[in-house]
């Protein structure tokens, strides 16, 4: 048991140190921004997202933040529904629609560049295709849901207790290191509350890891590999896929390239893998930053419905890709 809560220190020690500096800087960040009014002005960026979901114009602002850190997109969201501005739906939408920003981040830094290369043109671009499906649905189950069960926001609205263009003049009169100084203080103590909670559920996670409860999940990937038809030396790869995919990628990859696997057989194992490392990806890495930010309700949902769309996606092409073989 010593062991275990020592290794579990030693694996939050690797992963926290470099999420703190990150969210630290996103946060103070975007603080600096929202004070010198610069992310307002380039809030009409994601208004057309935000106004086709029913959503306030508020929501353009924290969708173009996202780009820079959907952590820092989120804060704001967290303190606009803190505030009552924004409801508990308005919430979860804003929150879902920050999280597309991503998938066209990564596919000019980890897809194009990493991905493709490692599985082969034909094989990485259908599984390119499964990725951006992912983004694709999330923004359309936001639109559809808010233009379902939320009103349209009053048109003109200003932002958060105040007017977007006095904004922009009070932040040039008070000037920049009265800005800095600003932004330090009022993200002192959201720092300091959602690092708390990171840094304990961080260690939680890790401990529920090396206990072994998650591992002992592999046993399953190979009645799942024979299910979809894969060979049997297939289960390595998909299993590590769930706790490494650029392994696992890499693996398939290597197999597709030595004739062991077809290219729909690649394929699919790809898809599976990515498909089973969707709940342990939000356990391990997510789960801590959501709770910390939106509570342990309001975030679990969030991170819940944002993993159950991609599962969603993915378990949707597997089917695809299935029916024609």
């Amino acid at each position: 048991m010593i062991d275990i809560f020592v290794n579990s220190l030693v694996d939050a020690w690797h992963i926290v140190p470099r999420v703190l500096v990150i969210m630290f800087v996103s946060l103070y960040g975007a603080q600096v921004l929202i004070e010198t009014g610069l992310l307002r002005r380039l809030e009409f960026m994601g208004r057309p997202l935000a106004r086709a979901a029913n959503l306030p114009g508020e929501a353009g602002m924290t969708f173009v933040a996202s780009f820079g850190s959907v952590l820092a997109g989120n804060t704001i969201v967290a303190r606009l529904h803190n505030e009552n501005i924004v409801g508990r739906t308005q919430t979860l939408l804003m929150a879902l629609l920050n999280t597309t920003p991503v998938y066209i981040k990564e596919t000019f830094t980890y897809q194009i560049p990493v991905i493709i290369p490692l599985l082969g043109l034909k094989v990485g671009l259908l599984y390119f295709l499964t990725f951006v499906a992912s983004g694709v649905l999330k923004a359309l189950f936001v639109i559809t849901y808010g233009r379902m069960f939320l009103k349209p926001p009053i048109s003109g609205q200003a932002a958060p207790g105040q007017d977007p263009v006095e904004t922009v003049t009070s932040s040039a009169e008070r000037g920049l290191v009265r800005i800095l100084i600003s932004a330090f203080l009022v993200q002192r103590k959201t720092f300091l509350r959602v690092a708390g909670i990171f840094v304990t559920t961080t260690l939680l996670i890790c401990l529920v890891i090396n206990s072994g409860m998650i591992i002992a999940l592999t046993r399953y990937v190979g009645p799942l590999t024979d299910f979809f038809r894969l060979p049997s030396s297939c289960a390595i790869p998909v299993g590590t896929y769930m706790f490494s995919p650029l392994v696992g990628a890499a693996s398939i990859g290597a197999m597709l390239k030595d004739g062991v696997l077809s290219d729909l057989q690649a394929i699919v194992a790809c898809v599976l893998g990515s498909l089973l490392m969707l709940p342990i990806f939000s356990l391990r890495y997510s789960f801590a930053r959501y709770s910390s930010i939106f509570g342990l309700s309001l975030g679990t949902l969030i991170l819940s419905l944002s993993t159950g769309l991609g599962m969603l996606n993915r378990g949707a092409f597997l089917i695809l890709f299935l029916s024609l073989g």
